[in-house]
């Protein structure tokens, strides 16, 4: 590894271990950790971010399976589940393996729950497209419920003769950033659609910009 490449892979640590970062800081740093395809959750997940194409080959059988599963609903077959693309262990691991790889310590949770914040937030808006034509069938987004912050998918399909929109989520963090009022029993996220949330640093201390609550939260 070249002198340069150290000092940035450094400085890019200790920001993240001093929760003073924020989503901007997440993209530069893709730069240097995405490249490496032993790392897959870093590798993956920059590919999507870079390229915003659900149809990139590292994420591309995740997205074809779950629109397979949605495009099945109402048909009289099992149920079945579709998983987050990478679970916070993973992510966690994926990231401290960098880490460690190149010389230095494992991050601590929270650092790693910022992270991956920010990387949902950097992946909302991205269309999912499907078959030869690259059809648009959905979109991802930021969702916001009492106990998580999720980047979620979004895919229409038709059930009896009806369009309908099923969503799932794609990513996961605990929420311990935002006060969000539960909408149901269930805790069902509130859905970004249309606008984009963005993640901001106020010294060691993250934020998410909501641009529109809903009006019942």
């Amino acid at each position: 590894m070249d002198s340069k490449n150290r000092q940035l892979i450094t400085y890019y640590y200790e920001r993240f271990a001093l929760r003073n970062f924020d989503e901007k800081d997440v993209l530069g740093f893709l730069t240097l950790a995405g490249n490496d395809a032993q790392v897959e959750v870093l590798f993956s997940l920059r590919e999507l971010v870079i390229t915003r194409d659900t149809e990139s080959p590292s994420v591309k059988p995740y997205f074809n399976r779950a629109h397979s599963i949605i495009s099945r609903i109402g048909s009289g077959g099992p149920k079945e589940k579709i998983e987050l693309l990478y679970s916070f262990r993973e992510f966690r691991n994926g990231v401290n393996q960098y880490f460690t790889v190149n010389g230095l310590e494992k991050l601590s949770i929270g650092a790693i729950s910022d992270l991956l914040l920010c990387f949902i937030s950097l992946l909302q808006g991205i269309p999912i497209h499907t078959g030869k034509n690259r059809r648009v069938v959905g979109t991802l987004c930021f969702g916001a419920s009492e106990k998580e912050l999720l980047l979620m998918g979004t895919i229409k399909t038709t059930v009896r003769g009806r369009t309908v929109p099923v969503t799932f989520p794609i990513l996961a963090v605990k929420n311990e950033y935002e006060k969000i009022q539960k909408q149901d029993e269930a805790d069902s996220p509130y859905l970004f659609e249309t606008t984009v949330a963005e993640i901001v640093s106020n010294g060691n201390k993250m934020y998410v910009t909501f641009p529109e609550i809903p009006k019942n939260a």
